[in-house]
């Protein structure tokens, strides 16, 4: 059994990490937004961390991943998958325009930013710096999709959701360069 203090996926104002918890319940607090809201005992981000394995983590997002940044990889995936929900539902774009469309995106991410700001205890630089890097962009909106596949089938292991999306990277990446050059 890992100490509370030696975590490696401990929040910073958690006094405990989360045990693990049923993928039920964890799908309903994402559902419900519950984990934005202070509630950082019930951060899904910290089940989901016990849910994946050392091996998996590393193909996904590199050997050199510190669990500092695994985890904000995750908690950063829950906050945008729970407010671009929250987004589509409350202010979808006006149209699917380019011009209506791209000003949709950069609201989302504007508040992506401020709540993982809020959440991490940064101020909005650091947050905008950690997740303007386009690898850890690329992996955050990868896990939200991975989120998205666990949700609609929670009999499949997260881990395999998540290595699965791996081993499909090269077919998105060519089917992206094939609509991407005309």
């Amino acid at each position: 059994m890992v100490e509370t203090r030696d975590h490696p996926y401990r929040l910073r104002h958690s006094p405990a990490p989360l045990k693990p918890q049923a993928t039920r319940l964890i799908l309903s607090l994402v559902m419900s937004g519950e984990e934005s809201r202070g509630n950082q005992e019930a951060d899904p981000a910290l089940a989901y961390l016990e849910e994946l394995d050392d091996e998996t983590m590393s193909l996904a997002w590199g050997p050199d991943r510190t669990p500092e940044e695994r985890r904000r990889i995750v908690l950063a995936a829950t906050i945008f998958g729970r407010q671009f929900e929250e987004r589509m539902r409350e202010r979808p774009p006006k149209s699917l325009e380019e011009r209506d469309f791209q000003r949709f995106l950069m609201g989302l991410m504007n508040a992506v930013i401020s709540e993982f700001a809020e959440r991490e205890d940064l101020d909005s630089a650091s947050a905008s710096a950690f997740l303007s890097e386009v690898s850890i962009r690329d992996y955050v909106l990868e896990f939200n999709e991975v989120l998205e596949e666990f949700t609609d089938n929670p009999e499949i292991p997260l881990n395999e959701h998540l290595k699965i999306a791996v081993e499909n990277r090269q077919d998105r990446a060519i089917w992206s360069d094939h609509f991407s050059s005309g």
